[in-house]
This record gives C-alpha cells, sequence and structure tokens, in this order.
C-alpha cells in the first residue's frame, strides 16, 4: 500500500472479512424479505402468480404435460420402455402426446385457443390440416414425401394402398413383431427416440415438441410466443420483488451506513476496527464520504439488473478486478480506492489527523518528516553526526 508510518495496513484477513460481513448480512437480510414479502407479495402484486399459471395452461393444454401433484403447475410425461399407463408401452404414449401436438394443437382450424399461432408456408399462407399432418411426418419423423421413408420405426398408415394422411403413423412391420414379442431393447429403443434424458441433454420427439411450444428461445423453428412472453413476464415479476426487497437493503448497508457512521465505515468496517481515510493520512473530506459510498452500491446493484446472468457476471468482472488491483497493486489500493483516493486503514494502530494544518503541529513537535521518521539533525559531539530524535535531546 505504501503507507507511511502513521497509516498502518489492516491485515488481510480483517478487511476481507469487514466487506464480506456487510455482504453477507444484507445478503442473508435481503433474500429473507424476498422469500417472505417478495416472492409472495410483491411478485404477486407484478402478475408473477397470473403468468405462472397462464403460462402452465397452455403448457397442459398442448397434452405436452400435465397438472403437477399439487395443481400448482405443469409436469413433463415421463413413461418408462414397458408403460403401465392404460396398457399402452412408453413409445406409444409418447406419440400421443406429440401427435395431438403438432396436428390437434397447432391446427387453429381445430384448436379455438387464440394463444396457439398458425404456422405458415413459405409464401405465408396459413397452414391447413393436411399442412399439420405433412409438417409432423415429414419434420419431425424424417419421413421423404409419400413414397420414401427413412424412419427407422414408423411409417404411414394405410387403407389397402392408400395412405391416411390423417392417421397416427404405425410401426413398420420389423419392429411391430418386436413389440408383439416383448422385446425389451425393442422397446427401449422406441422410447428413446421420444424422450431420452440425460445429465447434460434431453433429446427425443417429445422434446423436440416441449421445444416448439416454448417459443423461439428454445427452439428456432418455433412460432409460438404464449408460452415465452407468460414465462418473460413471470421473470420480471419476481425480478421487480428482488429489486424492491434486495436493492433497499443494498443501499442501506453500502451507503446509508457509510454515510451516518464516522469515517466512512460500513457496519463490517466498524465492528472489524478498520477505517477509510485519505491516501495522505488524513481524514477524508465530505466528497470522498459520499463519492465512496456511492459507487460500491452502484457496483452491487449491478447484480440486479433485469438480466441476472449478466448482472452477476459484470458485478463479478468488477469484483474481481478489484481484488486483484488490491492484491498485486503496489498500493495495495481496490478499483473504487483509486477512484476516490481513498484507503483502509488499522483504526487502533494508525494516527489519522484532521487536516493538514493538525498535521503539521504534531510533526514540528516530535520531529518527524511527512511519513512519520525522524528528522536528520548534525550535532557537533565529540566531531560526529548523530540523530535527535526530540527536542530535549538538543538541549
Amino acid at each position: 500500500m505504501g503507507m507511511n508510518k502513521f497509516m498502518v495496513e489492516p491485515s488481510p484477513i480483517k478487511r476481507i472479512a469487514s466487506y464480506f460481513l456487510d455482504l453477507m448480512l444484507s445478503l442473508v437480510i435481503g433474500f429473507v424479505l424476498f422469500a417472505t414479502l417478495g416472492q409472495h407479495v410483491i411478485a404477486k402484486g407484478f402478475g408473477a402468480e397470473e403468468a405462472s399459471k397462464n403460462a402452465n395452461s397452455f403448457a397442459i393444454s398442448s397434452g405436452l404435460a400435465k397438472p403437477a401433484a399439487d395443481d400448482k403447475g405443469a409436469d413433463i410425461f415421463v413413461y418408462e420402455a414397458k408403460g403401465k399407463n392404460g396398457g399402452k408401452d412408453g413409445y406409444a404414449s409418447y406419440l400421443n402426446c406429440v401427435w395431438h401436438y403438432y396436428t390437434e394443437f397447432l391446427n387453429v382450424a381445430k384448436n379455438p385457443d387464440e394463444r396457439v399461432v398458425a404456422r405458415t408456408d413459405s409464401d405465408g399462407k396459413e397452414f391447413t390440416s393436411d399442412d399439420y399432418y405433412r409438417y409432423f411426418f415429414e419434420k419431425c419423423l424424417g419421413f421423404e414425401g409419400e413414397n420414401t421413408n427413412s424412419n427407422p420405426f414408423f411409417v404411414y398408415a394405410k387403407e389397402g394402398d392408400k395412405i391416411l394422411l390423417a392417421s397416427k403413423p404405425v410401426l413398420n412391420d420389423e419392429y411391430q413383431a418386436k413389440v408383439d414379442a416383448g422385446d425389451e431393447a425393442a422397446l427401449q429403443s422406441l422410447l428413446t427416440y421420444f424422450y431420452n434424458e440425460t445429465t447434460t441433454s434431453q433429446t427425443g420427439l417429445y422434446f423436440d415438441a416441449l421445444r416448439d411450444m416454448k417459443g423461439k428461445s428454445y427452439s428456432s423453428t418455433s412460432v409460438q410466443t404464449y408460452y415465452e412472453e407468460q414465462l418473460t413476464r413471470y421473470s420480471y415479476a419476481l425480478w421487480g420483488g428482488e429489486v424492491l426487497c434486495l436493492a433497499p437493503i443494498t443501499i442501506i448497508f453500502f451507503l446509508v451506513l457509510p454515510l451516518r457512521l464516522k469515517d466512512g465505515q460500513s457496519l463490517g468496517k466498524l465492528l472489524m476496527k478498520v477505517k477509510v481515510v485519505d491516501t495522505k493520512g488524513l481524514a477524508i473530506s465530505t466528497s470522498q464520504k459520499i463519492i465512496r459510498p456511492i459507487i460500491v452500491t452502484v457496483i452491487h446493484l449491478l447484480a440486479l439488473i433485469p438480466n441476472a446472468t449478466l448482472g452477476i457476471m459484470v458485478y463479478l468482472a468488477i469484483a474481481i478486478t478489484s481484488f486483484f488491483m488490491m492484491s498485486l497493486g503496489k498500493k495495495r489500493m481496490n478499483l473504487h480506492e483509486r477512484i476516490t483516493k481513498t484507503i483502509v486503514v488499522d483504526k487502533k494502530a494508525s494516527i489519522i489527523f484532521k487536516d493538514e494544518h493538525e498535521k503539521s503541529l504534531y510533526l514540528e513537535k516530535h520531529n518527524l518528516d511527512e511519513n512519520g521518521n525522524p528528522l536528520m539533525k548534525i550535532s557537533e559531539v565529540e566531531g560526529e553526526p548523530r540523530v535527535n530524535l526530540t527536542k530535549e535531546e538538543e538541549q
């Protein structure tokens, strides 16, 4: 830090502890407020509960989700290879879900739900019922027209030689025989084709349909907007609750208290017995006492910007930069200290002067230089130069 002898640097543990006391206390109080008031009262007032219900009802009506056990949300379907759902095998249940979604739910000619956005062709013409069937077979199952089929499991349902476009696909002869024989490997392959969830990914036709229902943020080909709009509304309502609970506490701990307490101390600094001073070793000025906590408060409030990930990343970037400036810099000063020309010192071990006049009187009285070092004076004692530390020794 390059301090003089009047200003004693606190230990790193003491300095870090003073900051984390403020941070942890503000976060604990803020999140308790959010859990009790913000989430259930403020966010609800902003429409979080209504938006959540709207999004869940849309997902349930799509046929891709079911009401949660507590009737307060929507859950995805999870079937087994040998399903116990009405005697159907797992793959058949998933086929029912995605068939309903693409050919019934999205088909505005059949579904009067005004929340659904109709699909259109390349010319902007709204899909007909047959277009929805073709979309499912060609885009979802990968059928290459009516005469070529590269799907490993399914084929068109037929009546004689006539393709039944409006009927669900059926298993090809090979897999139908395996299913009839109870071949577990075949059943598992069929299930995986619709539903394959690992710790890192979700794949399969069922998950593709879920992404399509949720909107463009989940699927680049989706034209649905309602679910995502309600989810965004819900997120902003929660954010409003967080801001109204966390921001005031942040302002109290990092702005109000340092302005009210002596020497610009925060609660953490007061408890750890460290104080803020000017880099010259003087008590901080009024402007320094105001500007320093404003900068610190703004940095912490950045974590509350609407995009939570971005806010936290910006806050961490500034915090890490500031930490390295303090740890590796010669002056041991972090970002806001360099801006405001202030430093943190050990309160008990340091001598802080009210102003330049008080400091000059002290230096003169104790025969010290600006940094607290004894002044060199030459005395003719036995022809040898010597250092006088006090005025008494000069006499």
